[in-house]
């Protein structure tokens, strides 16, 4: 059985990812329709999380991990003590829908602001993955409402 990570935040990055684990093969990019992305933690020091939001869109990529990975996968997303796996649905190439694990926050954080230096991360990911690093700010923006 095949195993799709749905990735966001710094995970959409490719070069990255294939530092780690080098057996990971990227399928593509997309969308994870009604998650919106928030930032949650201490202030200077918050990390990226996915919340349910009818309506929202957030950019992702998909990978396909061997099964042999998917320990090391869970360790590095500091799982279980951080965050969780949950199910959901990507689509990416606007038509084709890819069903796998995304990793969130296991429980509700305080809202907070991440550092410059994890900033600059997300918005490096999002241009090698061609999305627009605006999408960022106005995630941190509308978490601010």
């Amino acid at each position: 059985m095949k195993e799709y990570f749905i990735a966001y935040g710094t995970n959409i990055k490719a070069s990255e990812i294939s530092k780690y684990f080098s057996q990971a093969k990227l399928l593509g990019y997309g969308y994870l329709n009604n998650y919106a992305m928030e930032f949650v933690g201490y202030d200077d020091h918050a990390i990226a999380t996915l919340v349910k939001k009818t309506g929202a869109r957030t950019p992702v990529a998909v990978w396909h991990f061997p099964l042999a990975d998917r320990n090391t996968l869970a360790n590095f997303e500091a799982f279980p003590y951080l965050y969780k796996r949950i199910k959901a649905t990507a689509i990416i190439n606007g038509k084709t829908k890819f069903h796998g694990e995304i990793y969130v926050t296991k429980q509700k954080l305080r809202n907070g602001t991440p550092s410059k230096e994890y900033l600059d991360a997300l918005k490096a990911a999002y241009k090698e993955a061609n999305f627009d690093p605006k999408l960022i700010d106005d995630a941190l923006k509308e978490q601010q409402k």
